[in-house]
């Protein structure tokens, strides 16, 4: 047998901003390989029907699909199950709108309107770096995304980057330093915005921290949350308030 394509409402990842009872279906299409892994990503045909309400139900939204209208990072995707996450630039061409994956107040993802100017740029945050053969590093982003890169004393993990897509040219760095504007992207603070007072080392038994100063408070959170967005503002739109 075939791998499922189908994903019970109820028991839909947290990721899914949607209602669960049965009077809207019962079922959701299935997560696919992709960059992002199905905790934190959503398929195409949820993304189309329920967040940016550009159709009423599947079956028309398989039919933008086929006809090639929705970009994802500046490529055409035409399979359903492919993932989108967070900081992912959502354009649907045969409307003229572009839109970017943040977080919002109480869930992961939110579809933030965001002008013409910002749509062949993304913010990746390194995940990973490692030495390949030649003496180069590569660094791994939470969107899946590996660049190599000749300096390995410019680029950090939990460092992060301002791209073009779809090229994927590296912009610029942004560091996870003192001053930084950091973006939570989970826990109770998730869509908060705050400059990082200051990096904790971790330890054998204490996780790395980052305290950041948000409004009048200063708060802990655990550095893989802290995901760096402007030195010192933000290029691009990277949360929803409403």
């Amino acid at each position: 047998m075939g791998r499922s394509t189908v994903q019970k409402r109820l028991s839909a990842p947290r990721v899914y901003a949607v209602p669960r009872k049965p009077r809207h279906g019962r079922f959701l299409t299935k997560v696919g390989p992709g960059p992002h892994p199905k905790e934190l990503g959503i398929d195409l045909v949820t993304l189309l029907r329920d967040y940016l309400r550009s159709v009423s139900n599947a079956r028309e939204a398989l039919y933008v699909l086929k006809n090639r209208y929705l970009l994802v990072d500046g490529v055409v995707r035409t399979e359903k199950s492919f993932p989108v996450g967070l900081m992912d630039v959502i354009e649907v061409a045969r409307e003229g709108k572009v839109y970017r994956m943040v977080p919002a107040v109480g869930r992961l993802l939110h579809p933030a309107p965001i002008p013409d100017s910002e749509k062949g740029l993304k913010i990746s945050m390194i995940r990973s770096k490692v030495t390949v053969p030649g003496g180069r590093v590569q660094l791994g982003t939470h969107d899946g995304r590996s660049f190599l890169v000749d300096d390995p004393d410019a680029y950090f993990v939990g460092d992060s980057l301002l791209i073009k897509v779809p090229s994927q040219e590296i912009v610029s760095r942004i560091p996870l330093e003192e001053g930084t504007t950091a973006l939570v992207i989970g826990g109770e603070r998730l869509s908060s915005l705050g400059k990082v007072v200051r990096v904790i080392p971790g330890s054998f038994s204490v996780r790395p921290a980052v305290e950041l100063e948000i409004g009048q408070e200063r708060v802990l959170v655990p550095k893989e949350l802290a995901m760096p967005v402007g030195m010192p503002e933000p290029p691009v739109t990277v949360r929803w308030v409403e």
